[in-house]
């Protein structure tokens, strides 16, 4: 062989061998679906749901999103709040998700939670009997009442109710029931395990009002499963994704996707809220709105525009 084509010969293995490196070098490991466990080994400064390849989606950039949501607040006289965590990244975007406004039915997602502690630590049982007292009657939300006192229920078919239809009555009697045995303040616990700042010297909490941050926590709590078992958080975000309401979050999102939320409804106090958690495909997240003000149509039309412009951004980007 000439000196010439040995001369091009090497090249041309050195040139192969570069880009056979480089393919590498650039590309990056690939890691098949059967080796997940190795991978999450082989990359241990890694986010686990990454090397997992467990099909979630991650979004950077949300300035667009707030932009968006401060459009549409623009268009609306009321006061209005707004807090949305995406839970795949944990990025989040808020207007005003410190503020105070009316809590209405919202305290029975926390009501539920320290039901269900309690039953964790073998205080009661799900299947254990209440009869309903005179006491407990109240009509402003649910039928429950209908059925009258010295009615038998138990707690689950209490918590289905209280959290499934927002009944006033079945949220009295679990009150009820905890106070009896030994929670003379049923919500404090969780309250404080979500980072709840109140004024404690000498007085007794007032859980008439809270913000998008402690009630979105509650969720994050939920969906992670941290201040209740992983079954008992599930079975509160399923019955919440039963819920018979669906004109202010879910009216945002396309039928079939499920959404696991609270709503409040302040009547008189004119504050309406939803808050919970959007299952939309591998991008789920919380979105809580509040208004404080006008009227309950309006503030439907509100949180569900919010919803929309949501919904459309996650499964856009």
């Amino acid at each position: 062989m000439s000196n010439n084509k040995k001369t091009k010969f090497v090249l041309a293995l050195a040139l192969a061998g570069w880009l056979f490196a480089g393919y590498f070098f650039f590309a990056g490991p690939t890691v098949p679906v059967e080796k997940e466990a190795d991978a999450v080994a082989q990359y241990p400064y890694i986010n686990k749901a990454i090397t997992a390849d467990i099909g979630k989606h991650f979004i950077i950039n949300f300035k667009p999103l707030k932009d968006k949501f401060l459009e549409i607040q623009k268009r609306y006289t009321g006061k209005t709040y707004v807090y949305f965590v995406y839970l795949n990244n944990a990025s989040w975007v808020g207007l005003g998700e410190k503020e105070m406004f009316y809590a209405a039915s919202t305290v029975k997602v926390p009501m539920a939670m320290s039901l269900l502690r309690a039953v964790e630590e073998k205080k009661l049982s799900m299947a254990d009997k209440y009869t309903l007292q005179d006491f407990d009657m109240n009509k402003d939300f649910g039928e429950l009442y209908k059925d009258g006192a010295d009615t038998e229920i138990s707690a689950g078919q209490l918590q289905t109710l209280m959290l499934e239809k927002s009944d006033n009555t079945a949220t009295l009697a679990i009150a009820h029931i905890l106070t009896g045995i030994g929670m003379t303040d049923p919500l404090i616990n969780v309250y404080k395990f979500m980072g709840w700042e109140y004024n404690s010297l000498g007085e007794n909490p007032n859980y008439l009002n809270i913000n998008l941050k402690t009630l979105a926590n509650m969720f994050v709590a939920l969906y992670d499963a941290q201040y209740v078992n992983v079954g008992d958080s599930n079975d509160i975000l399923n019955h919440l994704s039963n819920s018979s309401f669906d004109d202010k979050i879910v009216a945002g999102v396309p039928r079939n996707v499920k959404v696991a939320h609270k709503e409040g409804n302040g009547g008189s106090y004119k504050a309406y809220s939803d808050c919970g958690i959007v299952y939309a495909s591998s991008r789920h997240y919380i979105l809580c709105v509040a208004v404080d003000g006008g009227t309950e149509s309006v503030a439907n039309d509100f949180i569900s525009e919010i919803s929309r412009a949501t919904y459309g951004f996650v499964m856009n980007n």
